[in-house]
């Protein structure tokens, strides 16, 4: 098991009732650690807030698409001047008169063969897969700041070890000239030594430029502008992974059990079977009650010929009725719409089994990457310790005049490699073991 779970990348699915805290601004006084700085990520960067919005939106489309169950109330009103003309014997009768009515207009779906349920079950899928993706964002982010913080960390470290490099030569060039002003060593001699510590400054130069570069992408991926100025703590105080599980399909499995973007594309296929069944349930009548109730007026009515009288009416009237309704030919849309509706189904299919692939593949090269990463790091360490010792030997020895200043110089080279390579050894078995987590799906430490 690697022992990572204090930086692992995970996070509990998020509940869209609340929003995420606003942007939280880097605090100069205090150093931060790796889960602090993803913890700061996590409020800040614009794409935590885009993926929140995309669960809140899914949320709302269930609200809408559960308006369907009720009935739907409305109001009428209206009014009309009017003139008719009706023939009768020798002449024509006209009436005019005005005519208002105002009430309320009720429409409920009784049944309709599983439409509404098949609409109900799309949308929560959907929300559900959104909040699987807002969980595995979180992730994302969370990994993207693991990442660029072991970089960060590691070019900070080659500056430390590219000073001491040049520190090394500054001194050999210094111990060359001494010699050669007492008659032991030659003008050659001094210009190698020399030529060394022109390029242990160039290299501790061109360190301190990879940081300026690191630190950008490091604060991009908090969602902050490269200006701002952190205080981290130093890479040596991060714990490193001792050990590895020893079953990778152990992880494979769990993998496939709890990573959140699998879980979204399953919840999608869900819902695209759930509008397989609403297309075919085209093919069926709808059931609905209709009514409306209100007040009906007619006022000033008067004829031509003119009778004796003007008339007018003011009553309450209403109806009520059972509507069947069923489409019996179409032109074959509803054909099209199911056969739309099952190939986006099947094309759901691939997409799961395709990211299942990929999920295997992705945690194989981890797992691999962070195997052989445990091993170079042993022997990044013995290389550091031998490459040590060989250079206080030679350079006790050079001192003593029983080695060359090419052996010394030598010497030197392989010592500032052998720091590279352990500060290279530390920085990537923390970053594959981040990898492993992230593909696995941030769960307990792989």
């Amino acid at each position: 098991m690697v022992r990572w779970s204090e930086y692992r990348v995970s996070h509990p699915l998020p509940s869209v009732e609340k929003a995420p805290s606003p942007s939280a601004a880097p605090n100069v006084r205090q150093r931060y650690d790796l889960p602090a700085l993803i913890d700061m990520a996590l409020q800040n960067h614009p794409e935590t807030r885009l993926s929140w919005e995309d669960a809140k939106t899914a949320a709302a489309r269930v609200e809408r698409e559960a308006a369907s169950w009720y009935p739907k109330l409305t109001a009428l009103a209206f009014g009309q001047y009017f003139k008719t003309s009706i023939p009768i014997p020798q002449s024509t009768l006209v009436s005019t008169g005005v005519g208002t009515f105002g009430g309320a207009e009720l429409a409920w779906t009784l049944f309709d063969f599983g439409r509404r349920e098949a609409l109900d079950e799309a949308s929560l899928e959907r929300f559900e897969a959104a909040q699987f993706g807002f969980g595995r964002k979180h992730q994302e982010i969370a990994y993207r700041v693991a990442d660029s913080f072991f970089a960060y960390q590691a070019a900070i470290a080659k500056v430390a070890a590219a000073e001491q490099t040049f520190t090394a030569a500054k001194a050999n060039a210094d111990a060359v000239n001494a010699k050669l002003s007492q008659g032991f060593a030659t003008r050659p001699d001094l210009l190698l030594a020399l030529q060394e510590q022109a390029k242990a400054n160039y290299d501790w130069q061109d360190a301190r430029g990879a940081v300026t570069q690191t630190r950008a992408a490091l604060t991009t991926s908090a969602g902050l502008s490269p200006s701002v100025e952190l205080s981290l703590i130093d890479l040596s105080q991060v714990p490193l992974p001792d050990t590895l599980a020893p079953s990778v399909e152990k992880i494979v499995d769990q993998a496939l059990e709890q990573r959140p973007d699998l879980q979204a594309k399953l919840a999608e296929l869900r819902a695209r079977e759930a509008e397989v069944r609403k297309a075919r349930a085209e093919y069926w009548p709808k059931l609905s009650l209709k009514g409306s109730i209100g007040n009906q007026y007619w006022g000033d009515v008067q004829t031509d010929p003119p009778s004796r009288r003007h008339y007018s009416s003011d009553n309450l009237v209403g109806s009520a009725m059972l509507n069947l309704e069923w489409n019996l030919f179409d032109g074959f849309e509803r054909r099209g719409a199911v056969d739309e509706a099952e190939a986006k189904r099947r094309a759901g299919e691939a997409q799961i089994d395709s990211l299942r692939l990929e999920i295997m593949r992705h945690i194989w090269q981890t797992y691999a990457d962070t195997k052989t990463a445990l091993e170079k790091r042993e022997f990044a360490l013995a290389l550091l310790r031998a490459a040590e010792e060989s250079y206080a030997a030679t350079q006790e020895s050079y001192r003593h005049g029983f080695s060359t200043v090419i052996e010394l110089l030598s010497a030197q080279k392989d010592l500032a490699r052998a720091r590279y390579t352990e500060i290279d050894s530390r920085a990537d078995l923390l970053k594959s073991a981040a990898a492993l987590v992230y593909a696995a799906g941030g769960g307990e430490s792989p």
